[in-house]
């Protein structure tokens, strides 16, 4: 049943007592309430600014409810988050415009999206730890890398153009690519991590899937995600794994 129902019926019975045109004064009173539907007008709840926030287009005849309805919430929501997204492109350019990899950060409504021209692997997995974006936020094209990450409680996207390792791959000069964290680290050779060890692949996965390293002339094996993790960045030495361990075990 409409729920306007009970009330329409109270105001014509009330209505039906009058003098002059009753239909005309019923009709008019129904409208004013708020009662009727208009066919020139949007069906469900229509919203408008004004200087307190949110409120529905309503009859001057008809009050404002007390609280927000879930609809204005969620409009001043959305406006809240456009502008801390808006107040964070600022505090962002003062902390990396100076980087030499910083290209510029733009507001995409309550996203905040900042570019970054790379040239050496080891500043991008900087980027990366400091703006903690991990594996799983990340996907990459031939010559991007997307990285999704929050700033306090911004969703921020960072765009890292022309990443030297995306660039081996697509250049086929990566004989055995492996791909983690957004990078492509080729397990034909070794890495050296930041305290000068380097680490070799002989062809052992983890049960997961992942390759494990080891240091030259050690039993013990780390996948790779736990020494860049623990170690990195790791930076390729183009020091072939068959010369430095006499070729793969498998």
């Amino acid at each position: 049943m409409n729920k306007n129902l009970p009330q329409a019926i109270a105001m014509v019975r009330e209505l039906l007592a009058g003098d002059g045109d009753v239909a005309a004064t019923i009709g008019h009173a129904l409208d004013g309430a708020g009662l009727l539907v208009d066919p020139e007008r949007t069906f469900g709840a229509v919203l408008r600014r004004t200087p307190q926030g949110w409120a529905p287009v309503a009859p001057a005849t008809q009050p404002a409810p007390p609280e927000p309805t879930e609809l204005e919430q969620q409009a001043s929501d959305w406006d809240a988050a456009c502008e801390r997204a808006a107040q964070l492109i600022d505090v962002v350019r003062a902390t990396y415009a100076a980087e030499p990899d910083f290209v510029g950060v733009r507001a995409d409504r309550d996203t905040v999206v900042i570019s970054l021209q790379i040239t050496e692997l080891s500043r991008w997995a900087g980027w990366m730890s400091t703006l903690g974006i991990v594996e799983q936020q990340l996907t990459g094209l031939d010559y991007v890398v997307c990285g999704r990450t929050t700033i306090g409680d911004v969703p921020v996207s960072v765009l890292a153009y022309d990443v030297p390792e995306l660039q081996l791959v697509a250049q086929a000069k990566a004989r055995r690519p492996y791909r983690h964290g957004g990078l492509i680290y080729d397990l034909a050779v070794g890495h050296r991590d930041i305290t000068g060890d380097t680490w070799f692949f002989h062809g052992d996965y983890s049960a997961e899937g992942v390759p494990l390293l080891s240091q030259d002339g050690r039993p013990e094996r780390c996948t790779l995600a736990a020494v860049v993790d623990l170690l990195g960045p790791i930076l390729p030495v183009r020091e072939p794994v068959a010369a430095a361990q006499g070729g793969e075990r498998g």
